[in-house]
């Protein structure tokens, strides 16, 4: 069938909106709306609101032909109707879906109405309101190959099989025909195979190839092939179908631990959720591959979608890229959980929709290695009849693909001394077991499980480097996740650190309004790096720059601590008022050196040697610089430094890329420092920033802290460690200006050329 994609030209009425506006997709109208302490979702929906939201096109459609809907994602509770026809209502937030529409067709133009119902409280992170992802419309003829109906796989090395399903409305006798194309579109393989497609069946039909010196996919060298295949009656041509897909193989046991392509490879692993800031949940082709590109320059390889199926836009860069996906069914099952109106109203009756909507659409990415069914289900603690929904679920999704993993990530939930023997039925239907912080757990639960395969599917950063080591040193520990690797709207506050002033109670870990994020990133809302990304880059890679990171010096023997989930309160700042002149700063280094030697305006201080990759020094606060020398076995291994800087005196404005597409879809970002006289950032500045645009819409200005009323969908914002973001669109070509300002700063501006 054509896959058309048919995201642009709709109207749209939601709550803050007077009338209908036209709106191309992807669409969040949650994330502008203005927030409230009494939202229903409070802190874990990051206290924005919800509400319902109407979505109405025109299409064209031709009496005689099949037509099928594709809503990639939509937040929650989709109707769809067709020239006033309810066609169905779907209740998962995040589980892409197809609608036929063809029953209700009409020759001409047809009404195209999509509603969507952000239920509040229904979610422990933010959800987003309305179509969020992409919408397709596939149109077929009477003999077809329908969406999601053409799985690839690659058995062996060498090997590719096609198992197809070929829809019919009448009875015929076809030939499929497919062939193998790489990625400079020479064919290397093909095969065909008759069929009897029967009227109002799907015939199965399968095809095998052998692929002579393929190129194989993996995270290094992520090639991708295609595979095109015909529906013939005689000489006519049908129908076509085209899959890209990877020739690679993977699996997992307690021995070898998990092999890509018959070689060992561990996972620097994250999770994310689906938001991506002041953009809300709407997934922009620009804004998905800025945040896979960074995590990926940052030592990531695996990312975990946390916790619901992705879009299908990130599978598709991920496959690009060479980043291995856990792909992930649910965040509850049947028991309540973030919300009397979550997914577990509807679990019993949809479940297996929604596992097929998951494996289906997601199974000829190289990228995805394994499914999940579930994150810390309730029902996984061995109390109630979870053993047997694991095995249900588990052969559910391998009823689709039985040639990735499956998992589970759970927690310890109760007694931990009986939590191994409680759990063990849950996990037995799995091939790999989801540890969430329990990496402590590793080394006993294998004596009991000797076959037991395991990943940290969560991992605090503050212990990161103890559990690394214990993904390093063990074989049947395959990886690890970070909780998490880009800060995400809701969940306020979890990773929030804590001096004793703050007089935190331990056990809450959500704070309250104005807190909007999450805070746990090894990445900010803004994508900028946080220390503990340079912390977990030492522990991953290795040989990096030493990174020097101070604590403010007001803090200097206070009582520290945090939610579990927090970093040390740390900048990368040598900027203190002067009544900290001569009072000591805590200092640290992150690095895999031997030994660190500490100067101040190039006085030698003193060494001292990385304890977990963090080398700390006291020194007592002077003006100017102070840097590092990092050592290994003796030799210099790197250099870095910090200095004071003056008041905020401008404000720099640079985009990120050169040009965009004039489309409307299309964004640029621009990145926004506050700067003092001699260009440098001021890294506590938190001006109060304006944002002009001229040639274009700025889509939103925001910055990285967790903690503001700023107004998403403003033109103004508060710099945070002296940075923030812009990000525009337009629909016009030629010349686009973006201009920031602040009270008593030298404003700045930056042109791209839109095309």
């Amino acid at each position: 069938m054509k896959k058309i994609c048919i995201s642009k030209g709709w109207s749209m009425h939601a709550p803050g909106i007077n009338g209908w506006v036209p709106v191309d997709l992807p669409n969040d109208y949650s994330v502008t709306q203005p927030r409230s302490a009494s939202a229903p979702g409070g802190g874990s929906n990051g206290f924005f609101q919800g509400g319902i939201g109407h979505y109405v096109k025109d299409i064209n459609l031709t009496l005689g032909r099949r037509y099928i809907l594709d809503v990639d994602g939509a937040y929650m509770c989709t109707t769809v109707k067709l020239n006033g026809y309810h066609l169905i209502m779907h209740p998962h937030g995040y589980t892409p879906l197809l609608v036929d529409l063809t029953k209700r067709a009409k020759d001409g133009s047809n009404k195209l109405e999509l509603s969507t119902n952000a239920l509040q409280p229904s979610t422990r992170w933010y959800s987003g309101a309305g179509i969020y992802r992409d919408v397709f419309l596939w149109e077929g003829g009477d003999i077809r190959i329908e969406p999601w109906d053409l799985f690839v796989s690659t058995p062996t090395l060498d090997t590719v099989s096609a198992a197809c399903e070929i829809s019919a409305d009448r009875d015929a006798s076809v030939t499929l025909r497919a062939h193998i194309l790489d990625a400079e579109g020479k064919t290397v393989a093909s095969a065909e195979a008759a069929v009897d497609a029967k009227s109002g069946e799907k015939t199965p039909a399968s095809l095998s190839f052998k692929v002579a010196d393929a190129h194989l996919w993996d995270t290094e060298n992520p090639y991708l092939y295609t595979l095109r295949a015909v529906i013939l009656e005689g000489d006519a041509e049908l129908d076509t179908a085209d899959v890209t897909f990877g020739i690679r193989t993977v699996s997992a046991d307690a021995k070898n631990g998990l092999l890509l392509n018959g070689k060992s490879i561990k996972l620097r692993g994250g999770c994310i959720h689906h938001d991506h800031a002041v953009l809300g949940a709407a997934d922009f082709p620009a804004a998905c591959y800025r945040k896979l590109s960074r995590l990926k320059a940052t030592g990531f390889n695996a990312l975990r979608i946390a916790h619901n199926p992705p879009s299908l836009q990130l599978l598709e860069m991920c496959d690009r890229m060479g980043i291995l996906v856990m792909d992930e069914a649910f965040d509850c099952w049947r028991q309540e959980k973030g919300g009397s109106l979550n997914y577990h109203v509807w679990f019993e009756d949809w479940w297996a929709r929604d596992i097929s909507y998951m494996v289906k659409r997601d199974r000829n990415h190289p990228c995805v290695i394994s499914y999940s069914i579930g994150n810390e289900i309730p029902e996984s603690g061995g109390w109630t009849d979870g053993d047997e929904w694991s095995a249900k679920l588990a052969a559910e999704i391998r009823s689709y693909d039985n040639t990735r993993l499956v998992t589970s990530a759970t927690y310890q939930m109760g007694d931990g001394k009986t939590w191994a023997e409680r759990t063990k039925g849950y996990f037995a239907p799995l091939d790999i077991s989801g540890y969430n912080y329990m990496y402590d757990r590793y080394e006993s639960d294998h004596e009991l499980f000797p076959d037991r395969v395991i990943w940290g599917s969560e991992t605090h950063a503050i212990n990161f480097y103890s559990s690394w080591q214990t993904v390093l040193n063990n074989s049947y520990v395959i990886g690890d996740f970070t909780w998490t690797a880009y800060d995400n709207l809701g969940e306020t506050g979890t990773g929030r650190s804590c001096w004793a002033r703050d007089g935190h109670i331990p056990g809450i870990s959500l704070a309250g309004y104005p807190w909007r994020s999450c805070y746990q990133g090894d990445l900010d809302l803004c994508g900028y790096r946080r220390p503990q990304s340079y912390f977990r880059e030492a522990v991953w890679i290795g040989g990096t720059e030493p990174r020097i990171f101070t604590t403010h010096p007001e803090h200097y023997g206070e009582g520290f601590s945090g939610t579990g989930w927090h970093w040390y309160d740390v900048l990368d700042s040598w900027t203190f008022d002067d009544k900290y002149l001569g009072k000591p700063v805590k200092c640290e280094v992150y690095t895999d050196a031997d030994e660190i030697e500490w100067f101040v305006n190039g006085r030698r201080l003193g060494t001292s040697k990385p304890e977990k990759v963090i080398a700390t020094f006291d020194i007592p606060y002077e003006k100017g610089k102070i840097s590092v020398i990092a050592y290994k076995n003796g030799e210099v291994c790197g250099k870095s430094s910090l200095h004071t800087v003056g008041a905020p005196a401008a404000v720099k404005v640079e985009a990120e890329t050169a040009s965009l597409a004039a489309d409307n879809r299309d964004l640029c970002y621009f990145d926004i420092t506050v700067v003092d006289e001699n260009g440098d950032r001021v890294p506590d500045a938190k001006s109060a920033l304006t944002c002009i645009v001229d040639g274009g819409e700025l889509m939103g200005i925001f910055s990285g802290d967790p903690a503001n009323e700023d107004r998403y969908g403003s033109n103004a914002c508060h710099a945070f460690e002296g940075r923030a973001v812009a990000i525009v669109r337009t629909t016009k070509p030629g010349q686009v200006k973006v201009t920031v300002g602040s009270a008593g700063l030298l404003s700045g501006s930056d042109t791209v050329t839109a095309e």
